[in-house]
């Protein structure tokens, strides 16, 4: 095996900063290795091999060790004999650029990948169990799982709630030099955090690992974060301020005084400063060793001086800020289940935490523990004494935000939002079986000839809003057939899974014009709502909630407002035009479903439902691999959407495409007079039985406006004397370059006129032959 030419130099450079990486060096992305005098791998390289024109093969990157949120950088020092010219310097730069965007494709890649495997064996750990780790550092387990061998497992999760990977810490001291890994390799850790103590509701702890994690929560009875490490406090902290934006946020860092420029101090500052938030540092009654490491968090200060020491210098620490917290409430699991039942005041304390007044909302109050407005007057019934409501309105704490400032955002990216309606995911995935479910979904794609194409593109449609809340799809699915083939059965199943943010609406619903049920919905389907030719505000409603950015919400009783549209929508009908398509349509999905099957195959699936199949249904489509499936990708194009255009075509198309494709015998498709066409038009339109069509203004306007077609004023020759007329001009018709063009046009609209006369004349003979 042959190396670069500085290979050897590359690796002196490397170990002479103290990094020992794995020999032979790898190159292609960023690597992690250990480094000199330390258990942790905080050193990293980058390198790639450049053959230069000369034939000269190098090694060329960076590399360094991570202290806090600084990896220390260095470039690869090469000697003047190795050195690029400017030309080859350039196209250096657009290869590491390529390589470095090949590399962040595969880590995605990677990351989804140790995501479904991470979920898996989440899954299969105990809830329950020991570990010599808790024993050693005196906390209990809040929210993590157990290893048969003792470890305990920590998940990586986003602000939305979905696992990322798993932290394991060891049950004995050390192994492999270290007493905790991540795991599976590949995992995406920037930006996740695992949660002690349930959401937030104003105050939130961040700490760097799960012992002084667990500490502060047992200190303190506060919700607090792990971020992990140091260099991951910053992303964890912007993430967390994005989703709980009322929380102040109050990083509790590690003092790491032997370690050059302190990287848990300069991190935990660094954090704070970039969510407006606050740091705190343990203090440590004794004097700390300088030849050995000493306490540095505040795990170990409760070890050292006792879990009343930690409460006190957070208690101190908040009072000098002025931030106050709400009654705290006892350690519990991360998520959970939030009581279906009103939580009314019996402290006075909690009113101007929970309460925020919506100025200019005509006595609307917003309810930051439901996520949800209500009257004024609801607010001092729910109060054991109404007394509260008028103190808190003279509290000079209380809150107020103006209307905009309430929505729906379950992406926690809007940063308008301050009363979010979203409260979080409603149910809870469980691994199970949804096999019938899913074949029920299958059969119901089985008419289309490309039925597995359509199938895996509608299993990734409705996967896609489950695995990102809040994801707004620019299509919509309309599945339509005959009575009792499952398709209410199906989409009822998956409404289930949104709970509350989930709804069947019908015809009289999309009509009212108090539409405050489609507030703060993610799954609406339409259960035989038929969007008529005739119904323009039911079409163009329908439309807004498929691709409209916003909705506007007008409940009864009070103010109207705009909500950022998240509705991704299901049509379901036995009718054969349930909703009306263009033929450049891009945004419906149509299918069109088989016969019934036997009763007991859809008592199976009742029966899989019953035993946990929407829970099971969940899991699997928050587990499935999307690929590249995005909210814009197109969806097929199937033989019924095709049939559904061609259904939905009214008279005015209908006509245009018969004599623009030569199927009015005798009737040539050359530039007319408008008002010819139009007479064609009605001739045309009485002998296809249709009862009413649209005035001329209106057809000729229409027929304007298809593609390739003119309508324009223009002067012809009427047998010697120019008059002027408007002509509609077919696509692809030319005028002869011989002719001149006012004579042309009075030849053309003679022969429209004579070959629309015989054209009546057959017509008319072969009706009453008939």
């Amino acid at each position: 095996m042959s190396y670069p030419t500085n290979y050897d130099d590359v690796v002196h450079q490397l170990q002479g900063a103290g990094l020992l990486p794995r020999l032979p060096l790898e190159t292609g992305r960023i690597r992690r290795c250990p480094v000199a005098g330390d258990r942790e791998r905080r050193g990293w390289y980058s390198l790639a091999e450049i053959v230069r024109d000369d034939g000269l093969c190098l090694l060329v990157g960076s590399y360094g060790i991570w202290h806090g949120t600084d990896n220390h950088a260095q470039k690869i020092v090469l000697d003047d004999s190795q050195r690029f010219s400017d030309e080859q310097m350039q196209a250096l730069k657009a290869k590491l650029a390529e390589d470095r965007r090949r590399a962040d494709g595969l880590r995605r890649v990677e990351a989804e990948r140790a995501a479904q495997e991470a979920s898996r064996m989440w899954q299969r750990l105990s809830p329950t169990g020991d570990s010599g780790y808790l024993r050693r550092k005196g906390v209990a387990a809040h929210g993590v799982r157990f290893t048969p061998q003792g470890n305990l497992a920590l998940p990586l999760l986003d602000a939305g709630g979905r696992l990322h990977g798993l932290q394991i810490i060891y049950a004995d001291q050390r192994k492999k030099g270290r007493d905790k890994d991540f795991w599976p390799r590949g995992l995406a850790k920037k930006g996740h955090f695992f949660l002690l103590g349930g959401s937030p509701d104003e105050l939130l702890l961040v700490a760097e690992g799960y012992a002084t994690a667990a500490s502060l929560h047992e200190a303190t009875g506060l919700p607090v974060a792990v971020a992990f490490d140091a260099g991951n406090l910053l992303p964890v902290a912007q993430a967390l301020h994005k989703r709980y934006r009322r929380c102040k946020l109050l990083i509790c860092g590690d003092d790491d005084y032997l370690s050059a420029g302190n990287p848990g101090r300069s991190a935990a500052n660094t954090a704070a400063l970039a969510v407006g938030g606050e740091w705190l540092l343990p203090q440590f009654a004794a004097e700390r060793p300088t030849d050995r490491k000493g306490p540095t968090d505040f795990n170990d200060l409760h070890l050292a001086e006792g879990v009343h020491v930690v409460r006190s210098q957070i208690e101190a620490r908040l009072q000098q800020l002025g931030w106050r917290a709400s009654r705290p409430s006892a350690a519990t699991d991360p998520s959970p289940a939030q009581p279906d039942q009103p939580q009314l005041i019996n402290d006075p304390r909690e009113m101007d935490s929970r309460y925020t007044l919506i100025y200019g909302g005509n006595g609307l109050v917003f309810d930051h523990k439901h996520h949800m407005l209500l009257d004024i007057a609801d607010l001092r019934n729910a109060c054991c004494d109404k007394e509260y409501v008028r103190q808190w309105q003279r509290s000079p704490n209380r809150q107020a935000a103006f209307l905009h400032n309430v929505g729906f955002d379950p992406t926690g990216k809007d940063p308008d939002i301050r009363c979010n309606l979203w409260s979080g995911w409603p149910t809870t995935p469980k691994p199970g079986d949804c096999s019938r479910l899913l074949d029920l979904l299958q059969y119901l794609c089985g008419e289309d000839p490309n039925f597995v194409a359509l199938y895996q593109w509608l299993l990734k449609w409705l996967a896609y809003p489950i695995q990102h809340p809040g994801a707004k799809m620019m299509s919509a699915v309309v599945m339509h057939g005959p009575q009792g083939v499952g398709k209410n059965l199906f989409f009822e199943a998956v409404r289930a899974i949104y709970g509350r943010y989930g709804r069947i609406v019908n015809q009289q619903a999309i009509e009212d014009k108090f539409n405050d049920w489609a507030s703060g919905r993610l799954f609406l389907v339409a259960d035989e709502v038929v969007a008529r030719q005739e119904l323009y505000h039911v079409k163009n409603l329908l439309k807004c909630f498929i691709t409209g950015e916003w909705i506007r919400i007008n409940p009864k009783n009070q103010a109207a407002h705009e909500e950022r549209n998240h509705i991704n929508m299901v049509f379901l009908s036995n009718e054969n035009l349930p909703v009306v398509l263009e033929s450049d349509d891009r945004r419906h999905c149509v299918i069109w479903t088989p016969a019934k099957l036997e009763y007991k195959f859809y008592a199976e699936v009742k029966a899989e439902i019953d035993a946990g199949g929407i829970a099971a249904l969940h899991d699997y489509l928050l587990q499935l691999d999307l690929g590249d499936f995005g909210p814009h990708t197109p969806p097929p194009v199937t033989e019924a959407k095709v049939e559904l255009i061609d259904t939905s075509r009214d008279s005015t198309e209908r006509f245009w495409l018969a004599w623009s494709r030569g199927e009015l015998d005798g009737v040539p498709v050359l530039p007319c007079r408008s008002e010819d066409l139009y007479k064609l038009f009605k001739s045309w339109a009485d002998r296809n039985g249709y009862q009413r069509y649209p005035p001329s203004n209106l057809m000729l306007n229409r027929v304007g406006r298809f593609q390739g077609v003119a309508k324009k004023i223009l002067r012809y020759d009427a047998g010697g004397s120019i008059k002027q007329a408007t002509f509609i001009w077919p696509p692809g018709v030319e005028a002869p370059p011989d002719r001149k063009q006012s004579e042309w046009l009075g030849h053309c609209a003679g022969l429209f006129i004579d070959g629309s006369a015989q054209w009546r004349r057959g017509t008319a003979a072969n009706w009453a032959e008939t």
